[in-house]
């Protein structure tokens, strides 16, 4: 071999290393520069050494808590919270989990179990004392029905959106075997090994117009930037990993302890079989599990919808949770009456300032529904 064959053989070899810091360092300069560009646009709320990044409208009760699907950020809600803001004062959260959008990474494991938690130090970081209205999409319906059942005091209603269920990977495989938990682990090692910064560069050069396409139709228009700038960081590639990862070690907490929610009032969004024709079927048999798990349960249909209600469909997603609302408010002033009455027989009163508070309300929630434009 002669010498300068020798040469081109050892360019050729050091090229992979070469490409790759050259990689490594176009990312870290773009993560910095996408920092001062795209500050957080919501609050970051410590929940004890990290902070959450939360998106929030409203100020009055009962405070509705959006847990979107797996890694995805609180930005693909916003669509569904602004229809909402137009129907209701109620504080709308919408949440990014540890590493997603602007939120802190967090250790490992991400267990839905772990993410539950979180949820709970969300809740006591805000002082919020009334129970809230949970909103799960996908595998967020996991984390919020975990929650739910460790923690029935705090949850007024329960909202899954084409949730995830902890046998489906199972269960679907009998049908199409190209689903699994073996595709799971292949998913979280590509995108262990995702290259962001060759990622960025394409993008930058307008060879993903696809992921573009992908953000404009997840996102408003005013966030496409942004959100693409977030999803392609290292702290989102880890949390695509540990959320992923933590689905696959975590389901057994679902099946040992939320199967039965008592008499929570639950509604079962389920979307259509786009995209999913093959495994439809054993699907609806999936969300008709969740009907069984309270006493108090009820299904509406997104046929037109696939799994991804919140981008088709915001209208309709803003008009079920704001039902949940009035519902939830309804039944505080049954509570707050009732108190009232019983209070008033034990001192031996007819009549009392409550009486006033109550009547209040009623007009109140009688101005709301008039005022409502999906009656």
């Amino acid at each position: 071999m002669t010498p300068s064959s020798r040469q081109i053989l050892a360019g050729l070899a050091a090229l992979p290393v070469t490409l790759g810091a050259a990689s490594a360092t176009y990312q870290r300069l773009a993560e910095r520069r996408d920092a001062r560009r795209f500050p957080p646009p919501g609050e970051l709320v410590d929940i004890g050494g990290r902070r959450l990044h939360i998106v929030r409208t409203g100020d009055r009760g009962p405070a509705v808590i959006v847990l979107p699907s797996l890694a995805t950020p609180a930005a693909e809600w916003v669509r569904v919270q602004r229809a909402l803001a137009e129907r209701t004062d109620a504080t709308i959260i919408l949440l990014d989990r540890a590493g997603v959008g602007w939120s802190d990474p967090a250790p490992w494991p991400r267990t839905p179990a772990a993410m539950a938690d979180e949820v709970g130090a969300l809740i006591t970081a805000f002082g919020i004392t009334e129970p809230v209205i949970l909103v799960g999409a996908s595998v967020g319906g996991l984390i919020a029905r975990l929650f739910a059942a460790r923690h029935p005091e705090n949850v007024a209603h329960l909202i899954l959106s084409d949730s995830s269920h902890e046998d489906q990977y199972q269960r679907l495989h009998d049908v199409d075997p190209r689903i699994g938990d073996g595709e799971l682990w292949k998913h979280a090692a590509r995108w262990q090994l995702r290259i962001l910064g060759w990622h960025r560069l394409r993008l930058a050069l307008g060879w993903l117009p696809e992921l573009r396409q992908d953000a404009e139709r997840e996102v408003p228009a005013d966030l496409v930037d942004a959100h693409l700038a977030r999803y392609l960081t290292r702290p989102n590639r880890r949390a695509v990993v540990q959320e992923t990862v933590g689905l696959l070690l975590g389901r057994q907490p679902l099946r040992d302890e939320a199967r039965d929610l008592g008499d929570l009032p639950i509604t079962v969004i389920t979307a259509g079989p786009i995209g999913r024709d093959v495994w439809y079927p054993p699907w609806l048999e999936l969300q008709a599990e969740f009907l069984d798990m309270s006493t108090n349960t009820r299904q509406v249909f997104a046929h037109h919808a696939d799994h991804h209600i919140n981008h088709d469909d915001p209208d309709l997603l803003a008009g079920i949770i704001h039902e949940a609302i009035q519902d939830t408010r309804s039944q505080l002033l049954v509570r707050v009456q009732d108190e009232a009455i019983r209070a008033d027989q034990e001192a031996g009163r007819t009549g009392s300032i409550v009486d006033e508070l109550i009547a209040d309300r009623r007009a109140e929630a009688a101005r709301e529904n008039a005022d409502d434009p999906t009656d």
